[in-house]
């Protein structure tokens, strides 16, 4: 007997089926702590609802397909698939920070608004943040933690956990609408679990790294490496990295101080790598070091490390720290540091509040998380593949016109292990993506000026939501409220207003703003019944 064909939304609901039980995993893995921390399981429910009752809401989806054949998915429906998924991670995966308090009279839980936003925060990469890191409320080490992992999870991309488990036909077409361009391995699945596998290995390295030689603590360690591979800048403290090393201290188990130079080597090696493409790691691991060294991508990282890390330095070194002049050589590391934090859309920091940095050094941070990471990477942004085709397509456009109307030059750039022929088709996609990821960065700086009635500067409301469309996460402290203009605080309902402008701009530039508008487009066709062909 044949087997009846799931199609259409049928089809979406059966997958998304699959990653609500994904979703479910995610908000229990947490509680795996409770075996170091146990006297953290008063916020044991806290968890265990959210994520019991995503999987249990995905079985009853899953069993839509399970004993049809898997059909065809309609143009454009696998973007409403893909924003369906990170809608319902979002929200499901804000319900644990608001059910902090449950068992502890609300000390610490979130409203729903502040919940969302660092649900959006993590599960983007971006590493803006509201939470409360007052370790004596409920369940620090575990909340802590469960952040980390939104930003592993939502670093790698959904798509990209589910296909190391499953491998069908819409894998590949999820993985491509995710905004991962570059294809893996023919097999997706087996390309997945090694991506993983590589990816956890750093970050064992990066644990290891920054607790035997930094001086860290184990925990802070962990964390701190899964920030940094994923690009996304959660830490566990309020001001982030430099409250960890102006601490100072001995580590508990290796009685080693911490060292400062270590912890910023490990981070930025682990932000460059998480910054790289997926594929080039492969590269990396099978010693085709010269594949690496000729791809477009990195010689352009390389470029813009020579031309902004001595910009850096020297804005940095004219501004100082709160007006006074700089050391020369600290002025050289944090410029560095800057610069590697701002162009893998990390947002770690050597300072807690980058605004002493001052306006030049500012300015170039803005641009280099504008300009983003590699494409295929753990970074957001615009990314570094589509800058790459700009320029070359200038310079094509300079140089064909210069030439003799008989002669021909090839457009082409050397991208992940091969010469690649680049029409004009992804020389206008790039520029079309690049105008609209501006025209959304203009638009997204103009609203919060517009909510919070001026409040803050242009630069500073530019900047913020440069951060959160790149999912960086830097701040000047627009996110908290910190007002540059009259010194009072912004609160109420601008603050939160602001906060939700910032929280769609970290959806819209983790989904890379088009799928959002296929998905929008293909729904409201199909309400209409109209074909989309």
């Amino acid at each position: 007997m044949k087997r009846k064909i799931a199609n259409g939304y049928r089809l979406i609901l059966g997958y998304l089926g699959i990653f609500l039980i994904l979703i479910g995993i995610i908000c229990l893995l947490p509680l795996l702590l409770l075996i170091a921390y146990p006297n953290e399981s008063n916020v044991l429910f806290s968890f265990l609802i959210p994520g019991c009752s995503s999987i249990i809401a995905g079985i009853p989806l899953i069993l839509l397909i399970a004993k049809r054949e898997k059909g065809h998915i309609g143009k454009f429906q696998d973007a409403i698939l893909l924003v369906l998924i990170w809608v319902f991670a979002i929200l499901i995966g804000s319900i644990p920070f608001m059910l902090r308090g449950i068992s502890a009279d609300g000390a610490g839980s979130m409203s729903f608004s502040d919940a969302v936003f660092e649900s959006t925060s993590g599960y983007s990469a971006s590493g803006l943040t509201v939470f409360d890191f007052n370790e004596s409320l409920p369940g620090y080490h575990i909340f802590t933690t469960y952040r980390s992992f939104l930003l592993l999870f939502g670093g790698i991309g959904l798509v990209l956990i589910v296909t190391s488990t499953i491998s069908d036909r819409y894998g590949l077409k999820l993985y491509t609408a995710e905004g991962h361009n570059d294809k893996l391995m023919p097999n997706l699945a087996k390309s997945a679990r090694l991506i993983l596998a590589i990816y956890l290995g750093y970050i064992v390295l990066g644990t290891l790294s920054y607790w035997l030689i930094g001086g860290m603590e184990i925990f802070d360690s962990f964390n701190h490496a899964i920030a940094a591979v994923a690009t996304g800048g959660f830490s566990t403290k309020a001001g982030g990295l430099p409250e960890i090393i102006s601490n100072g201290g001995v580590n508990s188990i290796t009685h080693m101080p911490i060292n400062s130079v270590a912890i910023n080597v490990t981070s930025v090696v682990l932000m460059v790598l998480g910054a790289t493409n997926f594929v080039l790691h492969l590269f990396i691991f099978r010693g085709k070091f010269k594949q690496v060294f000729k791809d477009c991508e990195i010689r352009f990282f390389a470029t813009m490390c020579i031309i902004f890390i001595p910009l850096f330095f020297a804005c940095i070194l004219r501004n100082g720290i709160d007006g006074m002049s700089s050391n020369p050589l600290m002025a050289l590391g944090d410029g560095a540091f800057l610069f590697f934090s701002s162009i893998t859309t990390t947002g770690f920091s050597t300072v807690s509040e980058i605004s002493a940095f001052g306006s030049g050094a500012i300015l170039l941070a803005t641009v280099m998380m504008t300009i983003g990471g590699g494409m295929g990477s753990t970074a957001g942004a615009i990314k570094q593949y589509r800058i790459v085709v700009l320029f070359k397509g200038l310079y094509w456009s300079i140089r064909d016109k210069l030439a003799p109307k008989n002669k021909i030059f090839p457009h082409t750039t050397y991208r992940l292990g091969e010469t690649r022929d680049v029409d004009n088709v992804t020389v206008y996609d790039s520029a079309g993506y690049a105008l609209l990821y501006l025209v959304v960065l203009v638009l997204g700086s103009v609203l919060i000026l517009i909510t919070t009635n001026g409040e803050y500067t242009v630069g500073n409301a530019f900047f913020e939501f440069a951060s959160a469309l790149s999912g960086t996460g830097l701040t000047v402290g627009v996110t908290s409220g910190v007002n540059t203009v009259s010194g009072v605080a912004v609160t109420g309902t601008p603050l939160i207003q602001t906060r939700w402008i910032l929280a769609a701009g970290m959806f819209a530039g983790r989904l890379e703003i088009m799928c959002i508008y296929f998905a929008f487009y293909r729904f409201v066709r199909d309400i209409f019944r109209r074909e989309t062909v």
